[in-house]
């Protein structure tokens, strides 16, 4: 792999960053590149789009999000993404537009929640599921040092939901229970009675209902329905070509080597020859 030399100025401070684990929303890898927001296509549209809280330690305060996710349910395909990614990047190319003459841009603008300043798989990949031929396609955004960015397409996943009789009401509406055991961890879901939608946040779905939240059984996931809007909503995707194909086991294993030990993955080193930090803890969502 190339090597990348880092100069790491205030490494002290890098140090203590990088003892939370990018579950508390603070990974440790930098952030990826601003995209330019007019190069997309609007492939679809939607008359009703929902936003999920990731991983809110109070979900009536966005700060404390992990991240602000998107989900909006076309005729031909769906589409999931994070909400203050786009607006983020949305927000930097009309500073951009309106300071031709500027230097540099802004690394951030608008709220990005906890850990703004680093990446992360979830808030940095977007997912498009194609109903017609049924898969369900992960381009996922990689950070600094890592050149090329990557996609992967498998059939849509299914979950063997378990439904109970337990109800909850989440932003209004009337949820009922549903188990299944994915990927390696156990999940709950609570999904909406009068929203018949067979879908849901991430890679869930199948359930007579849209499911408003779904967490796993140690907490370490948590998706809730915090925003529904009604309206006729255009579904829009980048021009993807660039990225490289590569299966999601590879992916998979990519992410966790980034988040665990980002700096030896990319082949970094120290300008003044001392040691790089240390790995750190990861427990990523999918466990096979």
């Amino acid at each position: 792999m190339k090597k990348y030399i880092i100069l790491i100025i205030y490494h002290c401070v890098f140090l203590e960053i990088i003892k939370a684990q990018q579950l508390q929303g603070k990974a440790i890898a930098p952030l990826s590149g601003k995209r330019n927001i007019e190069k997309m296509t609007t492939i679809d549209s939607c008359d009703m789009r929902f936003s999920y809280a990731l991983n809110a330690e109070d979900i009536t305060n966005i700060d404390s999000y992990v991240d602000l996710q998107r989900l909006e349910i076309g005729q031909y395909f769906s589409k999931y993404y994070s909400f203050f990614i786009f607006n983020n990047d949305s927000l930097v190319w009309v500073w951009k537009s309106k300071k031709q003459a500027a230097q540099s841009i802004p690394s951030w603008l608008g709220p990005l929640g906890k850990g703004k300043y680093y990446w992360s798989e979830y808030k940095y990949s977007e997912f498009f599921k194609d109903y017609q031929n049924n898969t369900i396609t992960e381009y996922a955004r990689m950070p600094y040092g890592i050149m090329n960015n990557r996609l992967y397409s498998e059939k849509t996943p299914e979950q063997n939901w378990t439904i109970h009789n337990d109800t909850s009401t989440i932003i209004g509406h009337l949820c009922q229970k549903a188990t299944c055991h994915f990927r390696g961890r156990n999940y709950t879901a609570w999904f909406a009675l009068d929203i018949p939608i067979c879908n849901g946040p991430w890679k869930f779905g199948g359930l007579p209902g849209i499911i408003l939240k779904v967490y796993d059984d140690k907490q370490l996931y948590t998706f809730e329905c915090v925003k529904i809007e009604s309206g006729i909503f255009p579904i829009k995707k980048y021009n993807f070509t660039s990225y490289n194909p590569i299966e999601r086991e590879k992916l998979l294993k990519l992410q966790r080597k980034l988040n665990e030990d980002y700096y030896r993955t990319i082949g970094a080193r120290r300008r003044d020859g001392g040691k790089l930090p240390d790995p750190v803890p990861y427990e990523p969502i999918e466990l096979e």
